[in-house]
Formats: structure tokens, C-alpha cells, sequence
């Protein structure tokens, strides 16, 4: 596979991940951080399967990731990395998740994605 395919299927990965374990959070209704609930809040976490499948998916995320930082500069990949899993991140929120999006944050995409342009070409 070409570097920017395999950047994809990294990226796609690790997005995908991200949106379930949102998913898994909101379905046991979260992480509060408190001494005395962590154990039985981890406990449900271990058990959802949204959570189980995001965390899977990470780990095929970082396999391709090593395999891209394998043959190619951190330099290149990792911009252009972050962007495309901000980008697709917010993307699948707006549609799977129903979170709403401000002109502000599209505006911020927008110059991240001249950045990948530039990034890409160099």
C-alpha cells in the first residue's frame, strides 16, 4: 500500500475508534474521576462493547501507524495525520454523534487543511 493509503486507513481507524468510545462513554454514562468510583465506572468501561471495539481499532490504528512511520518522515506524516483525524473526527461527530459545530471550529479546519496542502507537497 502507498503512504497515503496506509495514512488513511490509520486515520480512518483512529477515527472511527474515537467516535465509539464517545459512544461507550455516553452509553454507562461516563468517567467521573472520583477515588471511590473508578473501579466499578473502569469495570463498566472493560465491559462495553462500544469501548472494546474503539480500543481494538486503536490498536490496528498504531499498527499501520508504525508501519507509516516506517518508511516515511515524522515531519510529513504526523501533520497531516492530526489534521485529517481532527477533520474526520469533527466530521463523524456532527453525523453519528449530533454535535453541533461552530463557524469558528470550521474556519480552524479550513486553514489546517491548507496546512496538509503545503505539508503534502513538500
Amino acid at each position: 500500500m502507498s503512504f497515503y493509503q496506509l495514512l488513511l486507513l490509520s486515520v480512518t481507524f483512529n477515527v472511527t475508534a474515537n467516535i465509539l468510545l464517545k459512544k461507550g462513554v455516553i452509553s454507562f454514562g461516563g468517567v467521573s474521576g472520583e477515588k471511590t468510583k473508578i473501579l466499578l465506572e473502569l469495570s463498566k468501561a472493560a465491559a462495553n462493547p462500544f469501548i472494546l471495539v474503539g480500543l481494538v481499532l486503536y490498536a490496528c490504528s498504531f499498527i499501520i501507524w508504525l508501519r507509516v512511520l516506517t518508511f516515511n518522515d515524522l515531519s510529513k506524516s504526523y501533520p497531516i495525520f492530526a489534521t485529517c483525524v481532527f477533520l474526520f473526527t469533527t466530521l463523524g461527530s456532527m453525523r453519528f454523534l449530533d454535535e453541533q459545530i461552530p463557524m469558528t471550529r470550521i474556519a480552524g479546519l479550513v486553514v489546517m487543511l491548507i496546512g496538509i496542502f503545503i505539508v503534502s507537497r513538500s
